[in-house]
């Protein structure tokens, strides 16, 4: 294994980004599924970054009647189950609602609610041995009526509802983190909305932010079925690149939650122009290590400044 890639083995453990690999990849690159393991922010914002529908409201109530549909597309059609159908009052559409005062929203009947830490007598979290909580994106998650936030969701492949995005739980007002977690997922929700508004924001951070939400919404979002390459408008292509060519090679504080050009670079599938990723020599008994990510900095700066303009970035969309 080339050493470039064992070092970016060891940070993926170190800072605990498996969770983000729940995403099917099945239609992404073996080298874009690499950084899609760290290319996309964390939950919920990572939800943000594939949904459909990001919607603020308050699920005024749950619908008496259940609905059967298959669990997955693909699935036998005898291989239905039970949802339960929330009704969102909708507040502020932000995107794929607009002119919408309310919307449905689909879970599996047997799904459990989110359990809350269950605390010992000095307020300490301890384990809740009567019932197991779900963690988002590892089963399905349900709703009640009351919860009020910001709900993340994708049309179900054939019932007329929604469902959440990754079976992830909404972003509610009591969480606490809501604040800064919904300033993100209105960022992420601007870039997908007008990705060129967004590019060209005069803040760098929510520069960055936007190209990692993009070309990860573009190269790395699950599509079922058959997917095909479309291009993309010519300014919008251009300020892609633009976005990351001024990151750094290696994020700062090496938290690869964070926009850079390392996990982002094989979104622009470089090999195409002929890149090559730089040869490193083994190191030298008693000299200093070699510095990997400087030595792909200059490479991947090199290869920007001569073949920005030639860089066509591809958006994979569900074949017609």
């Amino acid at each position: 294994m080339p050493e470039f890639q064992q070092i970016m083995k060891r940070y993926f453990l170190r800072w605990s980004v498996a969770a983000l690999t729940v995403v099917a990849l099945s239609h992404v690159g073996q080298a874009e599924a690499k950084a899609l393991r760290v290319a996309l922010p964390p939950k919920p914002a990572m939800q943000a970054v594939q949904a459909e529908v990001i919607v603020l409201g308050k699920i005024s109530e749950i619908e008496k009647d259940t609905v059967e549909a298959t669990p997955y597309k693909g699935a036998p059609k005898e291989q239905k189950v039970a949802y339960k159908i929330a009704v969102l009052k909708i507040e502020d559409p932000l995107i794929g609602a607009r002119g919408l005062t309310q919307i449905r929203i689909g879970f599996q009947a047997e799904a459990a609610v989110p359990a809350a830490p269950v605390l010992n007598n000095n307020q300490q979290p301890q384990i809740a041995i009567a019932r197991r909580p779900i963690r988002p994106g590892f089963g399905p998650v349900a709703l009640t009526a009351g919860m009020e936030g910001v709900f993340l969701l994708t049309p179900h492949h054939d019932g007329d509802f929604y469902v959440a995005v990754n079976n992830g739980a909404p972003l509610l007002k009591k969480d606490d983190n809501y604040a800064k977690e919904l300033e993100t997922i209105k960022k992420i929700a601007g870039a997908i909305d007008d990705p060129i508004l967004a590019l060209k924001s005069k803040d760098k951070a929510d520069r960055a932010l936007a190209a990692q939400s993009i070309l990860t919404r573009y190269r790395g979002r699950p599509i079922n079925g058959k997917v095909v390459e479309e291009d993309l408008p010519a300014e919008e292509n251009k300020l892609l690149v633009d976005a990351v060519a001024e990151l750094p090679w290696t994020p700062e504080g090496n938290d690869y939650t964070k926009p850079s050009r390392s996990v982002l670079w094989n979104f622009l599938q470089p090999e195409k122009l002929g890149f090559k990723q730089p040869v490193f020599k083994q190191p030298v008994p008693g000299a200093p290590a070699p510095d990997f990510n400087k030595q792909w900095e200059e490479a991947t700066n090199e290869f920007l400044k001569a073949n920005a303009d030639k860089i066509k970035i591809k958006k994979l969309v569900a074949a017609k």
